[in-house]
């Protein structure tokens, strides 16, 4: 396997396709290498994974520079007046009626707020009055540069923490995969270092905090066990993140909950990551925590993948910490079958969850006729999010709603599921049990066919196209 030895790089403001190719061939005559490793080696010195991916990169970038989108005609006067930077112009026509918002893959008034040469200030200005007319600041321009894009670039830091409020998703990327903390990282704001701390997340300001993070994230078990040594209150402190986030479910995280990799901070978990649990196990971990830290493992794709999770649970069941139905229902949700099926071997006891999740509809009937109706919805909800099609048809012929909004994934009814699976059996099972195809999600305002076509899922496309 080709590694690359040259140190991490961060692109410029600008960069050249050209000057990127001329580097990797330097390289390959510098080191006798063939270019193609050259190139991937210059890939991962910037931080992608292969050449592919850091030309998608490259056009990213470019589509949301100035040339491309920004100094293109805007596509109404609303947009056009914030862009020039006119504030009266922008209240105006709010109050002679004009949209807010515009439909995703042009730029909306707001994003054009966020791009405009006006002085912050003004930017400032104009975002908020946007946002109080209802903009949304989740609609995407060309190459679904978001405004928090933009705004991570230019700054100011206010702006980013106003949309931040407002809603915007800094988990979302562009059509390369890029983060507005990328954008923020390659951006020339004046106080780009903040913009960079607010967006990368979690926002850790405690520097003894982030010294136990960063033994956790390196499997220096030394390290950390010589400051929990120190400073035991480190596994009962919950560092603040800036208010600007609202609550979700890594919001001022707990120490412990880091071992599970939920959210990914670690591209490779240390070997003795289970090593590392035991001895802060062993420093007294509140029972919260383990039974919180469970439930982040169980939902832990990559710690699944490099062999970490089952380890992991055996210990923190072992410790005390029980597999609650919530957190059982949080792993399925995110197609986390092989911890599940493990409980239930383990003598784990059977619900219509799991049943509808593991495809075990033999034992789903019966199951499903001694649930309450909240349960009966959240086993359809499993069987299609796991793809589970007969299950979804015993859960639907027991009473399930198929146009009601998830239980988990509250954004999005069950037709956005199937489509996000490119399941058209589901979506031709759910359409004719009476789902309603013009729904639209709570979190993009965008119906299923929309999903399909956002997230190139070819399949429910056609299915759905041949509705009418």
């Amino acid at each position: 396997m080709v590694t690359s030895e040259l140190p991490r790089k961060r692109l410029p403001s600008k960069p050249s396709e050209e000057h990127l190719r001329k580097e990797a061939k330097r390289l390959a005559r510098e080191r006798h290498m063939r270019l193609a490793e050259a190139q991937r080696a210059v890939a991962l010195a910037y931080g992608e994974k292969n050449w592919a991916a850091l030309m998608r990169l490259l056009k990213s970038l470019a589509a949301a520079a100035s040339p491309a989108v920004e100094n293109a005609a805007p596509p109404s006067a609303l947009c056009d007046a914030a862009k020039r930077g006119d504030a009266d112009e922008v209240k105006l026509l709010l109050a002679r009626g004009e949209p807010a918002s515009g439909p995703g893959g042009v730029p909306s008034p707001l994003w054009y707020a966020c791009a405009s040469e006006a002085p912050a200030a003004t930017r400032l200005a104009l975002a908020r009055m946007l946002l109080d007319a209802g903009a949304s600041p989740r609609v995407g321009a060309a190459a679904n540069v978001t405004a928090l894009h933009i705004a991570a670039r230019r700054g100011p830091l206010a702006l980013v923490e106003m949309l931040i409020r407002a809603g915007a998703l800094g988990w979302y990327g562009d059509s390369a995969g890029k983060l507005p903390l990328d954008y923020a990282c390659d951006g020339e704001a004046p106080d780009r270092e903040e913009i960079v701390m607010l967006l990368d997340r979690p926002v850790i300001r405690d520097p003894l905090f982030r010294r136990a993070v960063n033994a956790i994230h390196s499997g220096d078990l030394r390290a950390l066990t010589t400051l929990l040594d120190v400073h035991p209150n480190l596994l009962r402190d919950r560092p603040p993140e800036p208010d600007c986030y609202g609550q979700d479910y890594f919001r001022d995280p707990k120490l412990f909950w880091f071992v599970a990799n939920n959210p990914t901070l670690m591209n490779t978990m240390p070997a003795n990551i289970a090593e590392i649990a035991r001895a802060m196990i062993e420093r007294g971990v509140e029972r919260a925590d383990l039974e919180y830290t469970l439930e982040l493992v169980m939902s832990s794709a990559l710690a699944r993948e490099q062999g970490h999770q089952i380890p992991l649970m055996r210990l923190l069941i072992e410790a005390g910490a029980s597999p609650a139905a919530h957190s059982i229902v949080i792993a399925l949700a995110y197609r986390e079958t092989e911890p599940i099926a493990a409980l239930v071997e383990r003598g784990h006891p059977l619900s219509a969850p799991i049943a509808a999740a593991l495809g075990r509809g033999d034992r789903l009937a019966p199951l499903l006729a001694a649930a309450s109706p909240e349960d009966r919805q959240i086993a359809f909800a499993m069987a299609v999010i796991n793809a589970q099609v007969e299950s979804a048809r015993i859960c639907l012929d027991a009473g399930a709603d198929p146009n009601a909004w998830m239980p988990i994934h509250t954004h999005c009814v069950a037709l956005h599921s199937a489509t996000e699976n490119d399941d058209a059996e589901m979506l031709k099972l759910l359409i004719g049990r009476g789902a309603h195809p013009d729904t639209r999600d709570k979190l993009f305002n965008s119906t299923a066919l929309g999903w399909a076509v956002h997230n190139k899922r070819l399949n429910s496309e056609k299915y759905l196209r041949s509705l009418g």
